[in-house]
């Protein structure tokens, strides 16, 4: 797990800025949020991951403002956009020379839809971002993964992007010519910034999947495990093929086995893994071995 640096505080400062100007236009609640919102991250203790910090300014905001998820509509607004797409995309992937390579660029190109790092997200990004080239690219160990593995987890990130994820899916069981015996399909418990929650899930359609189940991860403070848990990590283990999704899931999974799909947004993360802020990066880890017996991804 990446832990948290210096340049880690004015961004989730930012970050909660922003979110409370979504949630009220009372002056006197946006200044005391901020207040506390600062109060509380001076408190760091250094061992926490940036998605913790996301959790604090997210749970701050709520208790003042009472406004529990603040990018209700704007995610909504996203799923909206792109899935009327989804009959125009499916048939780019199918006509691209690869179809696999071409769905795994338009997932990673998607991961920008993040009102996370960016105060505005064009969600035609994307669809201009994939002409880009991958700045790490194990594609060759992923597409074995795909036709090789027998189950599928998958931990997703924001709205809107999570169509993206929904294809790139749907063509790995296309090209393998077989459903994967389960899929698992990780999201957010409770809001969280714009990442995805079952509503999101549900309303683009991901449990329509064949054989998919949804699966919820939290800090800990909810009825679902934290994403530091056993528990969680456990499922990792018990997966043949895993893919992180986003910025987050590889700050926080980052030395678990798996495929990492993400937009590279800040320098920390940039140097981590030695690309430049803006890059598109598919990288696979082997670092924790497979513990079930069965697995058939290539952890060597």
């Amino acid at each position: 797990m990446l832990r948290i640096r210096p340049e880690c505080l004015p961004c989730t400062f930012s970050t909660g800025i922003r979110m409370v100007k979504i949630a009220t236009g009372d002056l006197g609640l946006q200044r005391l949020t901020a207040q506390e919102i600062a109060s509380r991250l001076s408190e760091v203790t250094w061992e926490e991951a940036p998605l913790d910090l996301s959790y604090v300014i997210q749970r701050v905001i709520a208790d003042i403002t009472g406004v529990k998820d603040p990018y209700r509509e704007i995610k909504r607004k996203s799923n909206l956009a792109i899935i009327r797409r989804y009959g125009e995309l499916r048939a780019r992937i199918r006509n691209a020379a690869d179809p696999l390579e071409a769905a795994v660029k338009l997932a990673i190109a998607g991961n920008i839809i993040d009102f996370g790092p960016y105060a505005e997200v064009d969600l035609d990004q994307p669809f201009k971002k994939i002409s880009d080239d991958l700045a790490v690219n194990d594609f060759p160990a992923f597409r074995r993964s795909v036709m090789e593995s027998r189950s599928l987890l998958y931990f997703l990130d924001n709205a809107g992007e999570i169509v993206f994820d929904k294809l790139l899916i749907e063509t790995m069981i296309d090209v393998r010519g077989r459903f994967f015996d389960k899929v698992g399909l990780v999201v957010k418990e409770a809001p969280l910034v714009n990442d995805a929650t079952l509503e999101d899930a549900e309303e683009i359609g991901l449990t329509e999947i064949q054989n998919a189940s949804i699966m919820l991860v939290g800090n800990g403070h909810g009825s679902a495990p934290s994403f530091k848990s056993r528990e969680v990590e456990s499922w990792i283990n018990h997966y043949d093929l895993v893919i992180f999704k986003g910025q987050a899931n590889f700050e926080i999974f980052e030395d678990k086995r798996g495929f990492f799909m993400l937009i590279v947004k800040c320098p920390v993360i940039a140097e981590a893994l030695g690309v430049k802020v803006g890059d598109m990066v598919l990288k696979y880890s082997a670092r924790e071995k497979c513990r079930n017996s069965g697995c058939t991804s290539p952890c060597s």
